[in-house]
């Protein structure tokens, strides 16, 4: 939620700031563009001035062919912002008594009348232009405008005739192109100067309407574009001063809107409602929205919703107690049945708590119905049930549950009994049915008997079971309704002696591996296999995986085992070269180990390979009970990239909302959830529910121990990573 409100204000923040950009553009470039304009038209203005003024200064001395003034005048010209270059090219080459007086030497009496002009034939000809005081010098086609003209021109007054020669360089300018050196612009700024000036422009001078001569000026836009993209870069960095402060501002006014009148409302909502969702129900305070008015009715809303929500969780909790109670027990004598047992059996272990197991069986119960028929029959077991249940309620300090596993067969489960106490409590047993139950029905003789053994939390449900059966079968032989509870000395005898052989395999590294339960794609693909240890004494006989676990997590000998067993595991791998996974399954009590998890960074610093066929495992009802152990493992396993896959999953044991605390990799569903699925409506759905759920957290399904083929037929249609058959 948190990122969605992040993302939420960034937006909001970029729309406005863009607002404010865009206004911000808008008034600037009309600003810029203003100035443009009028730049332009005060370039254009101030270069035709000074042209024109200029022109007027080029007339008089290129008559003249005074090259010093023209040359004076054309730097001075050149020293104006947009003239960049000037040439001077002459129409007609114009003489005059005053031209070439003014080129004479040591002579300038103006009072003199010119008399005659002449010039070698080899430059040219001289002619008198009618109706002007002008003579035109015609250059010969052997003219070398490069080569000084000689004129010689006669001056007369008072009957008094003078001849001079004159020397005049008609070059009187240079007219080679100026390379003006000017910095570059940002290229950029090309795209904001669109405007252009004059090339070139050519002016004519006239005198007594002859064209005598063209002045070319060249204009240079430099200046121009230097003072536009000078108050271009001023603009800019006035809009970057104002862009600044204000960013901050609606920053921060934005983040105070959307914290008072959006988060702190849809937090407090959002809390509401994850409570309803938990099953937690609160008034609302109306303080905290109380200045949001949008939120009145959805607050109204989710206050009926609550109250609904409520009312039916109550009804729904009465229901569930209720089938599940009946889905649980048994329908004739209302005692728990086997599966209730095998919870509980479960719960023991994971807990460690310590108690007696008493299996108590009807011996000869087929006898006893012909004997007395069906109901008769079933008021003489609910006649047995009620003479145990008052023994039991007799020593109500003991957690006691009683189950009917099957037809003739009870389990009773007692937590905190000793040896003595299990004693008088099976005596209590068979003495209540020998007198309660004999008086009222037809029965055999013999037929009520009990074995108890003590809960041995390091052992296997399997191999308790073993034990109390073989208690019951001696108690069978022993005599006439009787009962046999195993010695505590047996068990700790028994007990030491694994112990030992736990010591000495995991101390001797004494152990190798196998692999059970593979599990195949739906197209024939090994994907994965577990690992199983094969422990063996001294003698070659097999210890149990999970005798062996207890027992070395008693020793905490346990996370030394699980290191060993992920050694030999990647030794396999580099040795076969697989293209597989394996699973490895780990107690709780390695998990939350400190040193394992540096034994895993350590693997994984040496080389990253080893997260790539390997993955770890644990039982789902194990991480059930250890919620918070397990959830931080998965957390610190997956930043490491270790793979985890949770087995023997149902739904009952650890529902999926509680599952998505915990970020795993796959699932293997236990087979009381596929077994018989293709016709069993209540197992589909619930399959179905964790498919979806597996699609949203990306989560890989296994299936295991598929029997059937019509099963499997219907599991290949679902979106399976892989099954065991």
């Amino acid at each position: 939620m948190q990122k969605n409100i992040i993302s939420r204000t960034i937006k909001n923040i970029s729309i406005i700031l863009l607002m404010f950009v865009a206004v911000l553009f808008l008034l600037f470039w009309s600003i810029f563009f203003d100035f443009k304009e009028n730049a332009f038209i005060n370039a254009k203005t101030n270069y035709e001035l000074n042209i024109d003024k200029y022109t007027n200064k080029f007339k008089d001395p290129t008559l003249l062919f005074d090259k010093t003034l023209l040359n004076e005048y054309r730097k001075d010209a050149l020293s104006t912002s947009f003239i960049s270059n000037i040439k001077i090219k002459y129409n007609k080459i114009l003489l005059s008594k005053e031209s070439l007086i003014y080129q004479t030497n040591n002579f300038s009496h103006s009072s003199w009348n010119l008399a005659d002009v002449t010039t070698d034939a080899k430059f040219g000809e001289i002619q008198k232009i009618e109706g002007t005081s002008f003579f035109e010098f015609i250059p010969s086609a052997s003219f070398n405008p490069n080569e000084k003209l000689i004129i010689k021109y006669q001056l007369f007054r008072n009957n008094e005739i003078i001849n001079f020669l004159v020397s005049l360089d008609l070059n009187l300018l240079n007219n080679e192109d100026i390379v003006n050196k000017e910095e570059d612009l940002f290229s950029i700024y090309k795209y904001f100067y669109n405007i252009k000036l004059d090339e070139s422009i050519t002016k004519e001078l006239k005198i007594a309407d002859i064209n005598y001569a063209s002045v070319e000026y060249t204009i240079n836009d430099y200046y121009l574009k230097k003072e536009i993209y000078e108050y271009f870069n001023k603009l800019l960095f006035l809009a970057f001063l104002l862009f600044i402060p204000i960013t901050i501002i609606v920053v921060f006014y934005s983040k105070y809107i959307e914290k008072k009148y959006v988060i702190e409302p849809i937090q407090y909502l959002d809390k509401i409602v994850t409570n309803i969702i938990e099953h937690k129900f609160m008034n609302i305070n109306d303080k905290i929205i109380n200045q949001n008015s949008e939120y009145k009715n959805l607050v109204t809303n989710i206050s009926k919703l609550s109250n609904k929500i409520a009312s039916m969780a109550n009804e729904l909790n009465i229901n569930k107690e209720s089938m599940e109670r009946n889905l649980l027990t048994d329908s004739l004598t209302g005692l728990y049945d086997k599966k209730m047992f095998d919870i509980d059996m479960k719960s023991m272990f994971v807990s460690s708590a310590e108690g007696y197991i008493f299996l108590l069986k009807i011996a000869k119960l087929g006898q006893i119905e012909n004997v007395n028929g069906s109901v008769k029959t079933d008021d003489f077991i609910l006649s047995y049930v009620n003479v145990i249940n008052n023994i039991i309620f007799q020593h109500k300090d003991n957690k006691i549950t009683f189950y009917r596993i099957h037809g003739p067969e009870f389990i009773i489960l007692v937590k905190g009994l000793e040896y003595n106490d299990a004693d008088t409590f099976s005596n209590s047993i068979i003495n209540g049915l020998n007198e309660e139950i004999y008086k009222n029905y037809k029965l055999p003789e013999n037929i009520f008997h009990i074995g108890g053994t003590k809960i041995d939390k390091y052992g296997t449900i399997d191999s308790i079971l073993d034990s109390v059966n073989s208690a019951y079968l001696d108690a069978v032989s022993s005599g006439v309704n009787s009962y046999k509870i195993v010695e505590e000395n047996l068990i700790h005898n028994e007990i030491e002696k694994t112990e030992e052989k736990v010591k000495y395999i995991i101390n001797n590294n004494f152990f190798n591996i196998s692999f059970a339960y593979d599990s195949y794609s739906f197209d024939d693909e090994l994907l994965l296999r577990e690992l199983k240890p094969i422990l063996r004494d001294e003698n070659g006989n097999e210890i149990a995986i999970g005798s062996f676990m207890s027992i070395s997590e008693k020793l905490h000998l346990n996370t030394t085992f699980d290191k060993q067993v992920i050694v030999k595991a990647l030794e396999y791998i580099r040795k076969n070269k697989i293209n597989y996974k394996i699973a490895i399954n780990l107690s709780i009590k390695t998990i939350i180990d400190k040193e394992f998890m540096k034994f895993l960074y350590d693997l994984v610093h040496e080389d990253k390979n080893v997260v790539n066929n390997i993955l770890f495992s644990i039982t789902s009802y194990t991480a059930s009970a250890n919620k918070g152990d397990f959830v931080k493992f998965v957390k610190q396993a997956s930043e490491l990239k270790f793979e985890i896959l949770l087995k023997r999953f149902k739904t009952k044991e650890y529902s999926l909302d509680d599952l998505s605390e915990a970020k795993i990799n796959y699932i293997k569903i236990d087979k009381d959830l596929t077994q018989n699925i293709h016709n069993d409506l209540v197992k589909k759905h619930r399959i179905k529910n964790i498919v979806v759920y597996a699609e949203v957290n990306d989560i890989k399904l296994i299936v295991e121990n598929v029997e059937s083929d019509q099963d499997y037929k219907f599991l290949s249609k679902l979106d399976l990573y892989a099954v065991n058959r």
